[in-house]
């Protein structure tokens, strides 16, 4: 009687289990959760994030990093330090590396799942190809080697990749992007979801194929074979042509978080024009200050200035460090003065509040942004400049002509945007005409890539990402060097060479980011040079 009881009870048990096992990824399964995600839905995080185009990562990206080191801005609050070279490790996590893995790599690789799933997806996948391999680049670009095969792909400890490695990778990605867009004419593409091109595969070809340049170029002193390999093959085909092909993100100041992120961020007076960019606005060209300035950052205006006050200011208008100054007396005692300004990089904490070194005395941003203004990836300008590079490494073409036609476009663009009419249509045409400009500009022969590489640092602001990227990798413009370095850091010439990887990083996964083999086996720091950067 016992042992019938008995098996009766482990027969229960058994079908019990059983049938428990089979419901069990039923039961654990949310049946309002999304399995797979269609690429309409992905692409406007892809883009957007993955570009970097919303206000807390690319404040965190750009104004308190890359745009700090390529001297287009500098810091004018006491309580960032990173412009002194104090890393925080967070900003670096918030602002390249979750932007990386949990925005571009999450996304791309949701739908490449769809598309290899489903037929007739295929351009919807190149086009995420292109957006991927691009903020691919731009993360190496800023941190050198890292987990680019398997980052952000549930892999707990993802391997480092050489920088080299995923160069090679980005720019056969392009490559194969301009290839096979070129091949589903048929098939549709994101239409309004494409917060690009709005879903014209002809310009995202042009962008595959100019980005395919851009890295040509960026490893043309490393490895030269590898540069004239893709540098020629784009020069072949289809580059973005005018200003109307240039890549830009459509913003949204109704949608949170999704107006201009510079706009949006430039008021909490935590950035003003550097020294830097005023001094190459007022002493590159014989014939005047450099029109786009006006254009690029505001005029700082004053209308309760006391008299001490403006012998002060007069003083240092006196010492040049004031450009377009003008005042006049409103009542007894009493000033409005105006004028542009550009403020030292790496100042102390406690000069900052000093006169001439604070916010309310240095440019802020000017009337080519707004709100709603478009966010620059990628121009025709800079695909100029990259041609007058190519034919300087004698990859085909004519250098000057291509300088000259960037500096050319450059203007366009900035003097054809609505957000600039106003201004443009009130101020003396004297000092907007860049032909005049050019004119006194220095001799093109003898110094050409100087030449190329200033001014495509003039038309790429406020992209502080290449800016850096591009003065590292040539040493042009020539930067000032920060007025003080806390970094405790021997950084040999003075200039920080790369951000660090974030603490994450070095804590849960150091095996593989603190390999002494990493980064050409210089290991890590922000003294460790990135591959292409050999000089």
């Amino acid at each position: 009687m016992n042992k019938n009881i008995y098996k009766l009870i482990v027969v229960f048990l058994s079908v019990l289990t059983f049938s428990c096992t089979q419901k069990f990824d039923e039961m654990n399964t949310n049946p309002v959760e999304p399995t797979e995600i269609p690429p309409s839905m992905a692409i406007g995080n892809l883009l957007v994030n993955g570009n970097i185009a919303e206000w807390s990562r690319y404040q965190q990206a750009y104004t308190l990093y890359t745009s700090l080191y390529s001297q287009y801005f500098a810091n004018t609050t006491n309580y960032f330090n990173s412009g002194r070279y104090i890393m925080n490790l967070g900003w670096v996590d918030y602002g390249f590396f979750r932007t990386q893995y949990w925005e571009s790599t999450r996304m791309y690789d949701d739908i490449k799942a769809y598309s290899e799933k489903y037929p007739d997806f295929d351009n919807h996948y190149w086009i995420a190809r292109i957006q991927y391999e691009l903020s691919s680049a731009r993360t190496t670009d800023q941190i050198g080697d890292m987990p680019y095969t398997e980052g952000g792909r549930g892999i707990d400890y993802p391997k480092y990749d050489s920088q080299e490695f995923i160069y090679n990778s980005v720019l056969t990605g392009l490559d194969s992007a301009y290839v096979m867009l070129g091949n589903f004419t048929d098939q549709p593409s994101y239409g309004g979801e494409d917060v690009i091109y709005n879903g014209d595969i002809q310009k995202w070809r042009q962008l595959a194929n100019s980005l395919l340049l851009r890295y040509a170029i960026r490893v043309s002193k490393v490895d030269p074979a590898l540069g004239r390999k893709w540098g020629t093959v784009a020069l072949s085909r289809d580059l973005i042509n005018s200003n109307a092909d240039n890549a830009t993100v459509a913003t949204d100041p109704h949608s949170f978080m999704r107006g201009h992120p510079l706009y949006e961020i430039a008021w909490w007076n935590e950035f003003r024009m550097s020294k830097t960019m005023q001094d190459y606005f007022t002493a590159t060209s014989t014939s005047g200050t450099d029109p786009r300035m006006y254009l690029y950052f505001d005029q700082v205006k004053k209308d309760d200035v006391n008299a001490e006050e403006l012998e002060n200011y007069k003083k240092l208008d006196q010492e040049g460090k004031l450009v377009d100054f003008t005042y006049s007396e409103l009542k007894s005692g009493v000033y409005t003065i105006s004028f542009y300004k550009g403020v030292e990089n790496g100042l102390p904490a406690e000069s900052i509040p000093a006169m001439g070194n604070n916010p309310s005395d240095n440019s802020n941003i000017g009337p080519m942004f707004n709100n709603n203004s478009r966010y620059m990836v990628m121009s025709y300008a800079e695909v100029c400049f990259l041609k007058s590079e190519a034919a300087l490494l004698g990859w085909g073409g004519n250098s000057e002509a291509a300088y000259l036609e960037g500096i050319r476009a450059s203007w366009e663009y900035v003097s054809t945007l609505s957000e600039t009419q106003s201004f443009l249509s009130s101020v003396d045409p004297s000092k907007v005409d860049m032909e005049a400009y050019i004119t006194g500009l220095p001799t093109f022969a003898g110094h050409e890539l100087e030449n190329i590489q200033q001014q495509k640092w003039l038309a790429n602001y406020p992209d502080g990402c290449e800016g850096w990227a591009e003065y590292r990798r040539t040493g042009y413009p020539t930067l000032n060097k920060v007025v003080k370095d806390d970094s405790g850091v021997d950084l040999g010439d003075g200039f920080i060479k790369k951000l660090p990887y974030t603490e994450s990083e070095i804590t849960i996964n150091a095996k593989n980011a603190l390999d002494p083999s990493n980064n050409q086996g210089q290991g890590e720091g922000i003294h460790v040079r990135v591959w292409w950067d050999i000089d």
